[in-house]
């Protein structure tokens, strides 16, 4: 039975609501309405979810970033979208620049793709491939490595907008080779810090042996002036 059928049917056994005994009985009817109604909507549980009730937004259109196009993104004013790249899917981070932006705690990231960093929990861009580089495959990432990028892929899945895929630059003849020279320079330059080790080593070894030969030479030298000494004595 409706609150409004009650209280209909109670009105109609009070026709003077001046008498005081009425007044009360009319005080019970919209109690009890009252209470009716509420007890119903409570049965009713929440309201179901309608897309009516979605306010809607503005979603920035998927498009593929290559890691320069991405770099331009990096949020340095406010007109600047600020973008990261996790797993290989770009996000728009802009609403968090607190953190993104320029001075917060992963602006390091900012413009890049975070993957790596995220990865081993280390924020600084001498962790990250460089902008000129071939997008980082990671897969000499560990087990446990690979949890810990999974588990930040599902937050930015969860949290922030995907606006577009992370792809690699076009392999054109010019960046084939400055890619070739720059391979080549980094395996000179572990050739060179390799052999600077090796050198150092040697030389460090040469000198604790010159040491040890010193401190024996004297050892030696007492021994004998102390046998000596000894003989006189006899």
């Amino acid at each position: 039975m409706s609150s409004d059928t009650i209280t209909s049917f109670l009105r109609s056994l009070i026709p003077d609501p001046s008498s005081p005994l009425q007044l009360v009985l009319l005080g019970l009817a919209g109690f009890f309405a009252v209470r009716s109604a509420l007890s119903a909507r409570a049965n009713k549980g929440p309201a179901k979810f309608s897309m009516a009730d979605v306010t809607e937004t503005s979603v920035p259109t998927k498009r593929d970033f290559t890691p320069s196009e991405l770099a331009q993104c990096n949020g340095q004013d406010d007109a600047t979208p600020l973008h990261i790249a996790v797993r290989g899917v770009v996000y728009d981070v802009s609403t968090a620049r607190g953190f993104y932006g320029p001075g917060g705690p992963y602006a390091n990231f900012a413009g890049r793709d975070a993957s790596r960093g995220l990865a081993l929990g280390a924020f600084d861009t001498s962790i990250l491939t460089d902008v000129d580089d071939p997008i980082d495959t990671l897969e000499d990432l560990d087990k446990a490595e690979n949890e810990a990028l999974d588990e930040w892929a599902t937050f930015f899945k969860g949290k922030y907008v995907p606006v577009g895929r992370l792809v690699d630059e076009p392999m054109t003849p010019e960046r084939k080779a400055a890619l070739e020279k720059k391979e080549e320079d980094k395996k000179n330059k572990e050739k060179e810090e390799k052999e600077l080790k090796e050198k150092e080593k040697a030389e460090k070894e040469l000198k604790d042996k010159a040491e040890k030969d010193e401190k024996d030479a004297a050892a030696a030298a007492a021994a004998t002036e102390e046998s000596t000494e000894s003989k006189k004595d006899i």
